[in-house]
C-alpha cells in the first residue's frame, strides 16, 4: 500500500510542478514591477559555502536513496535533500549564473522518474505478481560478500527524480 501511495503523490507532485511551469512561464514582470530579487552582487560568503554544500548534498542524498529500503528514507527524502542543495546553487550564484554551467531539464526529470517507478512497478507482474510488488535478493560481490539488493531501489530512483525535478521546476 505504502507503494501505491508514493505512486501517487509523485504523480500529483509531478502534474502540479508541469501546472505550474505552465502557468508561469510566459510571465516577465514589467518595469518597476515588485521588488528587485537581488541588489548587488551575492555574498562572497554564501557563493564559497553553496560550492561546497552541494557534493555534500549529493553524497547524504545518495545514502539516503541506498539506505531507505531497509531503514526510513528512501526516493522521497533523498530527491528533497539533492533539490535543496541545487536550489542553493541558484540562490548564491542566480539563475544565469546556473543556466550557463548546467543544462539540467527538470521537466525530463518528472517523466523520466514517472516512467520508471510504472516500470517498477509493472515488472512484478513478469514474475506472476502483484503490481507493484518487491522483491530482494543478496547478490555476492567478491571482496564484500553478500549485498542486499532490493527491486524498490529502481522504484525509488523514480520517485528521486520526480521529487528532485518537480522541486526544481516549482521553486524556480
Amino acid at each position: 500500500f505504502r507503494a501505491f501511495d508514493t505512486l501517487g503523490e509523485i504523480t500529483v507532485m509531478g502534474i502540479a510542478a508541469l501546472i505550474m511551469q505552465a502557468l508561469l512561464s510566459p510571465f516577465t514582470p514589467r518595469e518597476g514591477q515588485g521588488l528587485p530579487l537581488l541588489v548587488g552582487a551575492p555574498p562572497l560568503m554564501l557563493q564559497l559555502v553553496s560550492r561546497l554544500v552541494l557534493p555534500f548534498a549529493l553524497l547524504i542524498s545518495i545514502y539516503l536513496y541506498l539506505r531507505g529500503h531497509n531503514l526510513p528514507g528512501g526516493g522521497f527524502i533523498a530527491g528533497l535533500v539533492l533539490a535543496l542543495g541545487l536550489v542553493l546553487q541558484y540562490v548564491a550564484h542566480g539563475l544565469a549564473w546556473v543556466d550557463t554551467r548546467s543544462r539540467i531539464d527538470y521537466v525530463t526529470w518528472i517523466g523520466g522518474g514517472l516512467l520508471i517507478a510504472a516500470i517498477a512497478g509493472l515488472a512484478s507482474w513478469w514474475f506472476g505478481a502483484p503490481f507493484l510488488t518487491s522483491t530482494y535478493d543478496y547478490p555476492w560481490l567478491p571482496g564484500i560478500g553478500g549485498v542486499p539488493l532490493a527491486s524498490a531501489s529502481a522504484f525509488d530512483l523514480g520517485v528521486l527524480l520526480v521529487v528532485t525535478g518537480a522541486t526544481m521546476v516549482m521553486l524556480l
